[in-house]
């Protein structure tokens, strides 16, 4: 399927709170955007999530950042950074 050119493939990182209240409405919702995809650690809740939002769940975030322009993390802080 094409796409326009001027929207931005995203992909998410992330299944939790944060992300399922704010960040997956907000890109799937944005007309600049084709939300092209998430990631999760658990398969379960990124599968759901991807359903509930209309896109595809990956089961390698390295497949997600190949498929995508931009990637939004929604992960908790402890795993952000040490």
């Amino acid at each position: 399927m094409l796409r326009p050119m001027n929207r931005l493939r995203f992909g998410l990182v992330g299944t939790g709170p944060w992300a399922s209240a704010t960040h997956a409405p907000a890109l799937s919702r944005h007309p600049g955007v084709d939300l092209n995809g998430i990631w999760g650690r658990r398969p379960e809740p990124a599968a759901a999530l991807a359903a509930e939002h209309g896109t595809r769940a990956f089961a390698d975030v390295d497949e997600l950042f190949a498929a995508c322009d931009a990637v939004a993390f929604a992960v908790p802080p402890d795993v952000q950074a040490p």
